[in-house]
């Protein structure tokens, strides 16, 4: 019997498969918490389905095997191309379908099959390189170009926290994060971790409060900078502590918080969602305090190995605190004869632009 396709376009077409969707998120041949059920409705909540949306599933002898969230689009990268485009959140930096481990190959050749009739060109967006889901999607795609690529930082778990820091971070760097320590203890700074089974008490209340209080809240970046967001935030990490999968740690001054990290946890990995801090303590670098301290605590977490930073690749941050990189792209699958078509189209105005600004460059440089 040969895999079925079946299209669901809104979240309550969703919110009927939720069990076997849980069932594919906890075998699929990637991880990815924000298109398991208990992140995705509430975000298609929180930014709206629309009319282009559409969740591609696919399924085979009663199991679900594939799940794919798209927006329809009409152009791509300014092209007169139909294009079913990676359906992200505006806090996604993370988009690898779901597919099942032990049926990768039949997910993805049915997905491209159904694809025939309904676009030129899929696009996704946020997918690692080099790993399961792109080696499974480069054996099934015919024609496949990469339209982005970029790295961002990856911690890979050491022998201990302190043997990481002092591979990791140059001295300089750690006897600043030691010397605002001490600063902060002797204003009664105190600091929290809360993990699977822990108390959360008000804390995602105090992180969203906290979120707010900065330039994100400034910039409307923070989840507390709409009513559907706010609500978004509230679902997700609430419900990432009841499901055993959030993982916060921070800092306190005279009784109010003034620094938080929450990490998402997906089987033997983990993404650094999101980090707050309070601006008034900007001198003890209350952001970077907190990042080391989740890297103290990340170390402790049993069946953790590693931590994506969930960051775009300019987050100075992490980069000067974690070691190791993971290779992100976007790509683009041509569909049938019109869609290679276009994607060589697209290649080829790529290279010339290249081309061109590498001869700008050997000129300026003979200048």
């Amino acid at each position: 019997m040969k895999p079925v396709v079946q299209v669901l376009r809104d979240r309550k077409s969703l919110e009927a498969i939720v069990r076997p969707w849980e069932e594919l998120a906890a075998n699929a041949l990637e991880p990815n918490p924000f298109y398991e059920p208990w992140i995705l409705l509430p975000a298609l909540r929180a930014q709206g389905a629309g009319e282009d949306f559409c969740a591609v599933s696919v399924w085979h002898e009663g199991r679900l095997i594939g799940l794919f969230p798209f927006e329809r689009r009409e152009r791509f990268k300014r092209l007169p191309v139909t294009t079913l485009t990676s359906w992200r959140h505006s806090a996604y930096l993370l988009c690898t379908p779901l597919v099942r481990r032990d049926a990768s190959g039949p997910a993805l050749r049915a997905l491209l099959q159904w694809a025939v009739d309904e676009a030129s060109v899929l696009e996704m967006l946020y997918v690692p390189a080099n790993g399961p889901f792109d080696d499974a999607l480069r054996e099934c795609a015919g024609t496949i170009v990469r339209t982005a690529r970029f790295s961002r930082a990856l911690l890979v778990k050491g022998s201990s926290a302190d043997a990481y820091m002092e591979e990791a971070m140059s001295s300089q760097f750690r006897r600043q994060l030691r010397r605002n320590e001490r600063r902060l203890a002797e204003r009664g700074m105190r600091t929290i971790n809360i993990g699977p089974g822990d108390d959360i008490g008000g804390e995602v209340e105090a992180f969203l409060r906290l979120e707010a209080s900065g330039w994100k809240g400034r910039e409307g970046g923070a989840l507390a900078a709409s009513a559907a967001n706010l609500r978004f935030g509230r679902d997700v990490l609430t419900e990432a502590h009841r499901r055993g999968r959030l993982h916060m740690v921070g800092m306190d001054c005279d009784g109010a918080p003034i620094a938080r990290r929450a990490s998402l946890l997906a089987g033997e990995g983990a993404y650094a969602f999101k980090t707050a801090y309070d601006e008034a303590y900007a001198a003890y670098s209350p952001g970077v305090l907190a990042e080391a301290l989740s890297l103290r605590e990340f170390h402790d977490l049993p069946g953790v190995r590693w931590m994506d930073s969930y960051s775009e690749p300019g987050n100075t941050t992490v980069n000067r605190m974690w070691k190791d990189r993971r290779a992100m792209q976007s790509v683009a699958l041509g569909i049938g004869g019109w869609g290679s078509f276009w994607l060589s189209v697209y290649s080829s105005l790529i290279s010339s632009v290249r081309d061109t600004a590498r001869t700008a460059e050997r000129l300026r440089r003979a200048a």
